[in-house]
């Protein structure tokens, strides 16, 4: 509910104008706990961004060192046959 200041007795308007300051404070520092917050969020966030990159790094390595494998076990596979192919023709 709202009352005109100009109703208000002296002391009303000091103990108005007191709540007020204490609310507005109060406000102020809740305002700056999200502020904050907001902060330690988007630092986190950063982190976990870094990881991942530093991740998708690790798989990409990761990706080529196996098709490097592959590629050895077709070639090796490959030569065994070949080998055992002239040992058969040798009799």
């Amino acid at each position: 509910m709202y009352i005109n200041p100009r109703d208000m007795s002296a002391e009303e308007k000091t103990k108005k104008r007191r709540q007020l300051n204490m609310q507005q404070m109060s406000y102020q520092s809740d305002l700056k706990k999200v502020h904050r917050e907001q902060d330690e969020l988007k630092d986190e966030r950063r982190r976990l961004e870094q990881d991942r990159s530093r991740i998708n790094v690790y798989i990409t390595e990761n990706d080529e060192k196996m098709k490097k494998s592959v590629e050895q076990e077709t070639y090796f596979e490959e030569e065994l046959r070949r080998i055992k192919k002239q040992l058969i023709e040798l009799g």
